[in-house]
């Protein structure tokens, strides 16, 4: 088995060392381009499977960023950093005194019942919305940000999740942890052969790919969260002329 280096470049996944290696193919030229679809295919749908830690970023709003955090403005393009382009939000929140404070992301029938958007109305923002416009992805405010929150503040921290772009060039190396991107390689030549029409070469991977997506799947963002208490604190009895806690009301 080949040994691969701690960065998994394009080539080492749909080269002879990867896919080349299962499917059958001896040199890097042989069908390159079939080889390589399949393989971004692999990757497309492998990382972009969940919203996991590895398309997780993290744009910093202040008054020397790109857009800046301005004193009365409330809408803000979303970053547009090449390779991690914006797709979708996270978190947006501020730090006061050291304390993360969440601006609440919200729906647009809820935006418009909380917004307050004169120039009057400036402060600190409590809540935002995505909207989409002809030419960005944009963040709007409830309110302006005021020359206060700017002055004591100076910064609005926005968490998204980055789209999965493909891989063109042979030294691009994916957004994958090295372990996950390792997966590609067994799920990619499973395609490639279901492209091919090789029914037994497809029989053959088909147990190498399924447990390729389950590794990826396990490591959900969403699921790291701490779950919420779902049986009685005490038991299902209440006991008589005691009060109790049961599912957090008083009983």
């Amino acid at each position: 088995m080949a040994v691969h280096t701690a960065t998994l470049d394009f080539v080492s996944i749909y080269g002879t060392d990867g896919m080349g290696r299962l499917v059958g193919v001896r040199d890097n030229t042989t069908d390159a381009n079939g080889r390589r679809n399949a393989a971004n295919e692999a990757y497309s749908e492998l990382a972009g499977l969940i919203k996991g830690y590895w398309r997780n970023r993290e744009f910093a709003y202040t008054s020397s960023s790109t857009p800046a955090l301005t004193a009365g403005t409330r809408a803000y393009n979303t970053p547009t950093t090449t390779g991690a382009v914006f797709e979708d939000a996270h978190r947006l929140y501020y730090r006061q005194a050291g304390r993360a404070q969440d601006v609440k992301l919200v729906g647009n029938s809820e935006w418009l019942e909380l917004s307050a958007t004169r120039s009057t109305d400036a402060g600190y923002p409590a809540s935002a919305r995505i909207v989409r416009t002809s030419s960005a992805i944009r963040i709007e405010l409830d309110k302006p940000i005021s020359q206060p929150f700017l002055d004591l503040i100076g910064t609005l921290t926005l968490e998204y999740f980055i789209e999965v772009a493909f891989l063109v060039n042979d030294t691009d190396t994916t957004i994958l942890p090295n372990d996950l991107a390792l997966q590609i390689i067994p799920y990619a030549a499973w395609m490639y052969a279901m492209q091919q029409g090789d029914w037994s070469l497809v029989d053959h991977l088909e147990k190498r790919a399924i447990a390729a997506e389950a590794a990826v799947l396990k490591h959900d963002l969403t699921r790291t969260g701490r779950p919420r208490q779902v049986r009685p604190r005490k038991g299902y009895a209440v006991r008589s002329g005691a009060g109790g806690y049961d599912y957090g009301e008083r009983v």
